[in-house]
């Protein structure tokens, strides 16, 4: 809390005195205002008190006086002197900095998740995943994952499609979004040969390999209930991220 830590960096100064706080977050109505004054002055308190609202600064000034409580508004004077220098208006939003704090911390964690579910790993905690990716190698599934959880937040899997080898059971089962990525044969194999400039002559880049793996993970695709099949031969990873939150934002409007 703002008000906590600007008195305590006051209190560090007077080690004589061993404060006893009493904390009220989330102060939105007069009540509760009220509430808190009279418990202040019940103990004879100093109330430090760090809100955004306009009208609930006043409520506490109004309490303050009737109540004969020593009252130190740690915002109020900054926001008016701030709008004032400036010619502008605050937004008046409580919690920016906190809601800021906790996005960051959302965002680290989704980015973490998708860094331990790339190329197939983490399946036994896949089924969190707020998306799963499909595709053999090289469709763009972890560019596509991490643009995709540092642009929208978003827990994103992503698992390796290998000829004849049946992905984990659990994939089939998800419940979040669950997209297969597709390409042309001939694409695959111009982005493996760049990739892989001086690998020789391999299956890996052989196009009738190829066009053996990519038949085989739109079978693969077929049995999994509720997927979207996106064709990336021509398509940016920001091209291919807007189809997917599109697809996501329709399926949510649906439920």
């Amino acid at each position: 809390m703002t008000a906590e830590m600007v008195i305590s960096a006051v209190l560090v100064q007077f080690r004589e005195i061993e404060p006893v706080f009493k904390k009220f977050p989330y102060i939105t109505t007069k009540d509760q205002i009220q509430a808190v004054m009279e418990q202040a002055a019940a103990v004879k308190g100093i109330v430090i008190y760090s809100l955004v609202s306009q009208e609930l600064r006043s409520q506490v000034r109004r309490e303050k006086r009737k109540r004969g409580v020593f009252a130190i508004d740690v915002l109020g004077p900054l926001l008016d002197r701030i709008g004032k220098m400036w010619n502008l208006m605050p937004a008046f939003s409580p919690g920016i900095l906190r809601r800021v704090g906790e996005e960051s911390i959302r965002l680290a964690e989704s980015i973490d998740f998708t860094l331990r579910h790339d190329d197939g790993q983490g399946v036994e905690t896949i089924e969190s995943a707020d998306i799963t990716l499909f595709g053999v190698s090289r469709t763009s599934k972890t560019p596509t994952s991490l643009y995709l959880s540092c642009n929208y937040n978003l827990k994103v899997a992503n698992v390796p499609i290998i000829e004849d080898m049946k992905p984990p059971a659990a994939v089939f089962t998800l419940p979040g979004q669950k997209v297969g990525l597709t390409i042309a044969p001939e694409r695959l194999a111009f982005i493996r040969e760049r990739r892989l400039k001086y690998a020789g002559s391999t299956d890996y880049l052989d196009i009738s390999h190829i066009k053996r793996e990519i038949e085989y993970s739109r079978r693969i695709f077929n049995q999994i209930k509720g997927l979207q099949v996106i064709d990336v031969t021509h398509s940016s990873i920001e091209e291919v991220s807007n189809k997917i939150i599109e697809n996501r934002q329709e399926m949510s409007n649906k439920k």
